[in-house]
């Protein structure tokens, strides 16, 4: 067996003194003594405020992270509560900054020991640099005619800039630094790609090979930036793509990235809310046996019960049905519990989940209004739920429908048939056969005439 000197042994136990060591960042900005500050840590669209203080004259202040968040990779900001304040990287990193000015800014605020914020500033200078450059480039081209010497020089310039901005990406793809993967997070926030001119099919196609290829999922969560990427991700697919197909993919190789539970969870959330805010609650019942049986999702409440709602090809539940009676002595109510097979008396049936006042409800109830004909033709009964808490706001909007079987419970969307049924969100449209069984889920009247026709 061979044994250290005692040079190896000093060196040993300063590494595992220096691992031990929980972050530190020594702040200097005097001219902000007196302030109460704040620090906070970024984990989807949740900020944890993990330590506070306040500023002593010396204007000097030391932040050392709790042991919870040793192994935190993201931005941090530390926030004055009377306005203003620093956003930047902390990734184990132990660092100085200063700034002896009363008018913070990039060029007054100083890093000292941290090559991740180092990193951060420089590549977003050189960038801006890069692309001021090609917009020059650009203003010459349109200013004069191709024939011109000075045309001709803003080609061979446009072109040499390309190559610096192709080998400037590439330097930025390579880097492990965390503030890398932030720089390339906002460049996509800003429709920045891997050339200077792209049109917007291929921005679109690069964004979404980054995101589902490339994208360090994790680095996102702590960004700031969590919501806002998924957002434009969907919207990328419903506006630009428009390939029902190409979301699923992209959202399956997505899923298969994600870094833990946690993110697995939030990302599952914000898929689902702004797919049913567009009306694309189909697309959940593809996708929703696959993430329920992944065994990732830490829960099933709210928007996430969408995953494990009632979908196309299962039996639907029985409804309560809420009567209503007004005298002179007040009001009463009763409820019936009936199967669907039962109210829908050897017809189709579509329940229709809805709320007075709700922009989309409005829309939708309004196209119901106009192919109410064509479903009576098609021998649909319409049954409406209305997530209404107050009687008489039901009683004003269900009175301009045509249909008899129309119920409030005045309990909201925490009403049983809403629970029962998984509606988080209105509209949503249930089209079932005569034995209840589920045809589709939808908050789309066009959908609900599509599978009619």
């Amino acid at each position: 067996m061979k044994f250290w000197d005692k040079k190896g042994w000093v060196f040993f136990l300063l590494l595992i003194a220096q691992c031990s060591l929980a972050q530190q960042i020594d702040l200097h900005f005097p001219h902000f003594a007196g302030n109460h500050w704040d620090l906070i840590l970024l984990r989807g669209q949740q900020q944890d405020t993990v330590l506070s203080g306040l500023i002593p004259p010396d204007g000097r202040v030391q932040l050392r992270l709790p042991e919870k968040y040793r192994q935190y990779s993201g931005m941090g900001r530390w926030m004055l509560r009377e306005g203003g304040g620093i956003d930047m990287v902390l990734n184990g990193e132990q660092f100085s900054v200063e700034c002896l000015s009363a008018t913070p800014d990039d060029s007054n605020i100083i890093y000292k020991g941290s090559p991740e914020n180092d990193f951060l500033r420089n590549n977003h200078q050189e960038q801006e640099r890069l692309l001021m450059q090609y917009e020059a480039i650009q203003m010459l081209e349109r200013a004069y005619a191709p024939g011109n010497p000075l045309y001709a020089a803003a080609q061979d310039e446009k072109i040499q800039l390309e190559k610096a901005w192709a080998a400037f990406r590439a330097r930025l793809a390579a880097s492990p630094l965390y503030a890398a993967r932030f720089r390339e997070i906002v460049d996509l926030t800003r429709g920045i790609g891997g050339k200077l001119q792209m049109s917007e099919p291929e921005r679109a196609s690069e964004g979404d090979d980054f995101l589902r290829r490339r994208m360090s999922w994790a680095a996102l969560y702590t960004s700031n930036h969590w919501s806002g990427v998924i957002y434009n991700w969907v919207q990328m697919h419903l506006l630009s793509i428009r390939a029902d197909a190409v979301f699923l993919s992209s959202a399956r190789n997505i899923l298969a990235r994600m870094p833990n539970e946690e993110v697995y969870t939030s990302f599952c959330e914000y898929m689902a809310r702004y797919l049913v805010k567009e009306g694309k609650d189909s697309l959940l019942t593809i996708l929703g046996p696959e993430i329920r049986s992944s065994g990732k999702l830490l829960n099933t409440t709210g928007i996430l019960s969408q995953y494990v709602a009632l979908q196309a090809g299962e039996q639907a539940p029985a409804l309560q049905l809420t009567a209503h009676k007004t005298t002179a002595a007040g009001h009463s109510h009763s409820t019936t519990v009936k199967g669907v097979q039962e109210l829908a008396g050897g017809e189709k049936v579509l329940l229709v989940f809805y709320q007075s006042g709700c922009g989309p409800c409005e829309s939708m109830l309004e196209q119901l209004l106009g192919s109410y004909p064509f479903l009576q033709q098609k021998q649909v009964r319409v049954i409406s739920f209305s997530a209404d808490t107050d009687l008489q706001t039901f009683e004003n909007t269900a009175r301009q429908h045509p249909w008899s079987a129309k119920f409030c419970d005045e309990q909201g969307i925490s009403g049983p048939n809403f629970k029962q049924y998984g509606v988080v969100g209105t509209p949503t449209l249930f089209l079932l056969d005569a034995t209840g069984q589920v045809l589709l889920r939808t908050a789309s009247i066009s959908s609900v005439l599509e599978s009619l026709q």
